[in-house]
């Protein structure tokens, strides 16, 4: 099995914790009794893939199972990714070298010694060796570390120590203590047998000091070292140079009395020979092994610390996993709509949210081509096949059209598509007309807010004009057959107005027609209607604004559709309308829906049908300073209406809306986000998230903060696949919405002469 690692940029555990895994899977690959055969070993890897560098480990298949979460553990954040065997070209020859450690009862300069003490902070080895093996970006050469481990056979440890013990008794000069170390520990057994005869002829009383660094016997691996290249015929030469300076990169970790030498340079073969080679278990093949320590083999191999970051091309694990929670909501739990699949190691089970957590709301951010568009539409289709009321308002009308193809069969008469760009069957819409028992101020502020976005002024910039269209509103607002495009004609028809005024109920407003507009100069009064009307006309000069909003009788009724569970396509196509005409329906829509959802208020909450409004790039509806939006996320759950907000920057909405949206959105998903979102963003999900962790998330992979049961946690997920496509069913659905809900053009024309013509 063939292991591949991608640590996480900016890793702070160093060799110490590798050192710790090593130690427990010496356990796991010695014999259990002295009847029992040892395990196969553990191949670290230091090599090029794929024009990158970074780290692999070879193993048994039985043996991945403890290596891998163990790993893992010690290394939080860590890729794995598996293949039978690495990825050889059986048309390359392979040039290698084999080096040993002499003599090896001394110790390597282990990672203590690479500390740089005034930063207090590991200068990784390491990252010479990954330099070594680095190859070009065309993939025809590829380099390799090969370390194999295997733990030390108790007859090996038992020699290990009588070395050191003679050692330790000191020697007649340094000279010879040089020589029976480098003797006792070759690997050719005629070396050894006079480095065992020369120990015990030159014991002396008078001793010569002996070294510290004689390597303790526990934690003993048995080990083989290849260094390779595996290249094309013609760049033999090439190769051979590589391979030297491979060998030549671990004379960093040579110490005074113990240094890699090269034993000899391996034949040439190919990539099936070095295989079927490889395969051999090491105690198997001779010459001799040198032994290292735990602690030496971490230093030579261990994913590389945030100084290593500086490599070129090291392969680096771009999302960081976070683990989930014990019990998520699942598919087969009732009313449970499904949002992804965790992605932590080898997790990839599917979950959801529950009906009452999503009450409690969704906030979506994310740049575009991350995936947003994926997990609307897979969370919208659910609440279509639940029978839930759905209200979709779409900016681009991208999302509208991959969600009409997929509208269940059953749910094709609970549709209403509200497509603002078409021309020959337009759907009504009065926001004037507001909810049954409905305050007429509620419905004109409602109406003034929306304004406010396109007109882009507020109370400090225009106050007169802002008074004047209050009025008007409230004046309209419950007079059958007004509409918006009414107010211009209220405005400069007299008789007109006299007439409206002599309906109105609200004394304050008939005191504002009657005395305080007649009690201006005429041309201050002509001035301020000219301004407005300027303002009016860029609406209502706009033919399909006033194919929509001309429209005398309620025409799109949103409390039915959320007592009725019915579903509510917008389709508001900035390329199709404009952006001020999209923006204004928009947020006309929104703040009628929050009107809507507050009307509920006559029915118990037990019979209330479940409503859900989602609404992509949210933040093209909102003015400055509205806090519409976050007074209906403070307001509608207990109206059991739930909103899923999808935004591409949270640093578009102000300070004041951002608080209430973050505040009050129980579940928030961030996908890629940008460097001032991201800052946002990580303090809010928590789990040790960085801003760095944020900018770099892959397509279709997020960082979810998910309500369950009321507690909040973070992490890490995938959004399910784009759903299968069975049937085209667009057409049908646009052709049932227009029989039932659209208007046609002669009716149209006969309200607008009606209105204008009068």
């Amino acid at each position: 099995m063939f292991i591949r690692l991608r640590p996480l940029p900016g890793n702070l555990r160093g060799p110490v914790y590798t050192e710790s895994l090593l130690r427990a899977w010496q356990r796991v690959m010695a014999p259990q009794s002295s009847l029992m055969t040892q395990r196969e070993g553990i191949t670290l890897v230091i090599g090029s893939f794929d024009g990158e560098v970074g780290l692999a480990i070879e193993c048994a298949d039985e043996l991945r199972n403890v290596i891998v979460p163990e790993l893992q553990d010690a290394y939080p954040g860590l890729e794995v990714s598996f293949d039978r065997e690495e990825g050889d070209d059986d048309h390359l020859v392979m040039h290698s070298m084999e080096l040993t450690l002499s003599p090896d009862v001394y110790s390597l300069r282990t990672y203590e010694s690479f500390l740089d003490e005034p930063e207090r902070a590991l200068a990784d080895p390491l990252a010479g060796l990954l330099s070594a093996v680095r190859c070009g970006r065309s993939g025809r050469m590829a380099c390799a570390i090969r370390l194999t481990i295997e733990t030390a056979s108790p007859r090996r440890v038992r020699q290990h120590r009588r070395i050191g013990e003679r050692l330790e008794r000191g020697f007649r000069s340094d000279e010879w203590r040089r020589r029976y170390a480098r003797w006792a520990c070759d690997r050719r057994a005629a070396r050894r047998l006079v480095g065992c005869f020369v120990g015990c002829l030159l014991r002396s009383a008078d001793r010569a000091p002996s070294p510290s660094n004689v390597k303790g016997a526990e934690s003993l691996f048995v080990c083989r070292l290849v260094v390779e290249c595996r290249a094309p015929a013609d760049a033999a030469q090439i190769a051979k140079k590589r391979v030297r300076e491979m060998a030549a990169a671990f004379g960093r970790f040579a110490s005074d009395d113990c240094r890699f030498l090269v034993i000899k340079g391996l034949p040439q073969r190919s990539q099936r020979t070095r295989r079927f080679v490889t395969s051999i278990p090491l105690r198997s093949l001779r010459p001799r092994r040198f032994l290292l320590t735990a602690k030496e083999i971490a230093t030579l191999w261990h994913p590389p610390v945030v100084s290593a970051d500086s490599v070129s091309r090291a392969q680096r694990s771009v999302f960081r996993e976070l683990e989930a929670p014990l019990r998520l909501p699942s598919n087969e739990e009732r009313g449970v709509t499904l949002l992804g699949r965790v992605k932590f190691r080898s997790q990839r089970q599917q979950f959801g949210i529950a009906a009452d957590d999503l009450r409690r709301h969704m906030l979506v951010v994310g740049k575009t081509g991350c995936g947003k568009s994926t997990f609307l539409q897979h969370v919208i289709l659910q609440q279509m096949q639940q029978g839930r009321g759905v209200v979709v308002i779409d900016p681009h009308g991208q999302l509208i059209d991959d969600l009409l193809d997929h509208v269940p069969r059953r749910r094709t008469n609970d549709v209403i598509l509200f497509d603002a760009a078409d021309r020959r069957h337009p759907v009504a819409f009065n926001p004037l007309q507001g909810p049954p028992g409905s305050d007429p101020t509620l419905v004109a502020d409602s109406v003034l807010t929306a304004f406010k976005k396109v007109f882009g002024f507020d109370e400090t910039s225009a106050p007169r004009l802002l008074h004047i269209f209050r009025h008007c509103l409230l004046t309209l607002v419950g007079i059958p057959q007004a509409t918006l495009m009414s107010v211009q004609r209220l405005l400069v028809d007299a008789n007109y107005r006299k007439t409206i005024v002599l309906q109105v109920e609200n004394a304050a407003v008939r005191e504002f027609w009657l005395n305080e507009f007649g009690r201006w100069h005429e041309r201050q009064r002509t001035e301020y209607i000219a301004s407005l009307q300027n303002k009016l006309g860029a609406f209502t000069s706009n033919e399909r604004l006033l194919a929509i909003l001309c429209a005398t009788e309620k025409g799109i009724d949103l409390r039915s559709i959320m007592d009725r569970s019915q579903i509510l396509l917008c389709d508001l196509s900035k390329g199709a309308m404009g952006h001020d005409a999209s923006t204004l329906l928009g947020s006309l829509l929104l703040s009628s829906l929050q009107l809507a959802a507050l009307s509920r208020a006559d029915v118990s909450e037990s019979d209330r049908p479940d409503a859900s409004v989602i609404v992509d790039e949210f933040h093209s509806f909102l003015s400055e300073g509205n806090t519409s939006m976050a007074d209906a996320l403070a307001e509608s759950r207990k109206y059991r209406t739930s909103y899923l907000l999808a935004t591409q920057m949270l640093e578009q909405l102000d300070r004041d809306t951002l608080a209430g949206v973050l505040g009050n959105c129980g579940s928030t998903l961030c996908m890629t986000v940008g460097p001032r979102d991201a800052e946002v963003l990580a303090d809010l999900l928590g789990e040790g998230l960085t801003p760095n962790d944020l900018m770099r998330i892959p397509q279709y992979h997020g960082y979810l903060k998910l309500l369950n049961n009321g507690t909040a946690h973070t992490f890490s997920m995938t959004t399910l696949p784009q759903p299968r496509l069975t049937q085209r069913r667009a057409d049908i659905i646009r052709k049932a919405s227009r029989l039932r809900h659209g208007r046609s053009q002669t009716v149209i024309e006969q309200e607008l002469t009606r209105q204008y013509g009068a």
